[in-house]
């Protein structure tokens, strides 16, 4: 019956997002945990069981072009013809419409540059170097395959009829070990029930203007949507062990390679996303490695991520995944699949996205989300009037810390920094870990200095310092430390100097 009725809302073209029928999972049939994994994402989604389609004799990596048109392309079309299905680029002919693919564990990542007397064929933006994942998008079609070609979707909405949409949404579902595989399954299903709650991290701040105001312009929708909201503007990411709050549920930055901060190997191994988290960090090659640790969207996907995007080789940054088009297609409710389609500029060409095309964060019930602190902050935060007197209410009780803190952060957004080092006092205060505590009087110094009380923060840092002696995040207290009380050279440059990439 849920079959019949997907089929039917397919067949009357009424806009209610990728259904199950119209998905197929692709697997590696010689590998046992790319296997179960499709067995599970199935049943988790309800995907039909004909639509999964095995692959033979592919392993991790890189693939030449003609191991792509051989054992991937070929197999694809030849078992979606076979069990009735049509691909976006295909003709209907009466055949069910597909409109997104799942790839899973052990597959190729990469398809590799095409050589001619030991010289590649393609250079610049016309390489023949491609992620699997972005060729898939255009599965059956007679697309050229020299370079990137732009995506006719990009930045636009979806045709009425799903049977117009040009080109097939492609994500995959694999990361460093088998917990990250099984958490992009089972979570997203649990979560959007509720929808995603917690705090929105963004750290901006990289060597090219245009990356700089896409990141600027996601602060600003989630300080539109009244998410709590922490943001970093330096020209730094944030530094190694940096004690980030554990209930960050979206998170993007740039610019940094490897990954670092709170994501990187100096970071203590306890700190962790929220449950169904949305991260990503630009990098040219973030996601040259699903597996290393290292790589951007390996480390995401290791402390917690459900859903991350990289690319596998230099892509340009005009042609990366927009993240200002992808966050404000999830705010109104759309999957990940489709989100991801609008903001992906090129096919053909470098990106990938990591994640359950189906899962929709923000698309659950309010009331199922009612009883969380961020909830219950989103809907008084646009009442500025009655905001501090509310959090001021709420500080004895349960989460006041947490209270404090989303308003401390609410005051530096809108620069008032004497509020705001007020209520990062008492957040720290009332924290009990250690983590929670040094964010917070790290935040606080950092606001004095806005405040232009540069020896106030002086004085705090150090007692910060030998507070923080043999702690974990020490390292990025004393990276704070430079910026509270910077070396002299730094202190008599201009402004227009500290703005410059490094």
């Amino acid at each position: 019956m849920r079959n019949l009725i997907c089929l039917l809302l397919v067949l009357c073209g009424c806009v209610w997002g990728i259904t199950p029928m119209e998905v197929v999972v692709v697997y590696n049939a010689e590998s046992e945990l790319s296997k179960a994994a499709a067995m599970r994402y199935s049943e988790v989604r309800g995907i039909p069981p004909e639509h999964l389609m095995p692959l033979f004799g592919l392993k991790r990596g890189d693939v030449t072009r003609e191991e792509y048109h051989a054992s991937i392309e070929h197999p694809l079309l030849l078992q979606g013809r076979q069990r009735g299905l049509c691909w976006p680029s295909g003709p209907r002919n009466g055949r069910l419409p597909i409109r997104a693919m799942v790839l899973m564990p052990d597959l190729p990542l990469r398809v590799k540059e095409a050589q001619r007397d030991g010289r590649p064929v393609g250079t610049g933006q016309h390489r023949t170097e491609a992620a699997v994942d972005s060729e898939l998008a255009l599965l059956g079609s007679r697309f050229p395959v020299r370079g990137m070609g732009r995506n006719p979707l990009y930045n636009k909405e979806f045709p009425e009829k799903f049977s117009q949409q040009p080109v097939l949404m492609v994500c995959r579902i694999d990361g460093p070990d088998e917990d990250s595989v099984y958490r992009m399954i089972n979570l997203p299903a649990q979560v959007e029930k509720r929808g995603l709650v917690g705090w929105t991290v963004v750290d901006n701040g990289g060597p090219y203007k245009e990356g700089d105001e896409m990141l600027a312009r996601v602060a600003e929708r989630a300080r539109a949507e009244h998410f709590p909201l922490f943001c970093e503007n330096t020209r730094n990411t944030l530094p190694d062990a940096f004690p980030l709050m554990s209930d960050v549920a979206v998170y993007f930055g740039w610019y940094a390679n490897p990954a670092n901060g709170p994501f990187g190997r100096m970071a203590p191994a306890d700190f962790r996303l929220a449950d169904g988290a949305v991260a990503f960090h630009l990098h040219s090659f973030s996601a040259t490695s699903l597996y290393d640790g290292q790589s951007w969207v390996s480390a995401l996907l290791k402390r917690g991520a459900c859903v991350t995007a990289g690319n596998v080789a230099e892509p340009y940054l005009g042609a990366c995944l927009n993240y200002d088009i992808f966050y404000t297609q999830l705010l109104k409710g759309r999957q990940i699949g489709e989100a991801a389609l609008l903001a992906t500029p090129v096919v053909s060409w470098q990106g990938i996205v990591l994640g359950d095309p189906l899962y929709r964060p923000f698309g659950g019930s309010r009331a199922a989300a009612g009883n969380s602190p961020y909830a219950r902050w989103r809907q008084l935060a646009a009442n500025r009037g009655a905001l501090q007197s509310v959090v001021e209410q709420k500080l004895p009780y349960a989460h006041g810390a947490l209270w404090a803190e989303m308003y401390a952060h609410h005051c530096m957004n809108e620069k008032r920094y004497s509020l705001a080092t007020e209520y990062f006092n008492v957040a720290s205060n009332k924290y009990g870990s250690g983590r929670d505590k040094f964010r917070n009087r790290l935040c606080m110094l950092l606001a004095y200095v806005a405040a232009g009380e540069r020896a106030r923060a002086e004085v705090g840092m150090r007692a910060l310092l030998q507070e923080a002696a043999g702690s974990p995040y020490l390292p990025a207290i004393r990276k704070v430390a430079d910026l509270v009380s910077p070396p002299a050279k730094e202190k008599t440059s201009s402004p227009e100097a500290k703005k410059s990439p490094q």
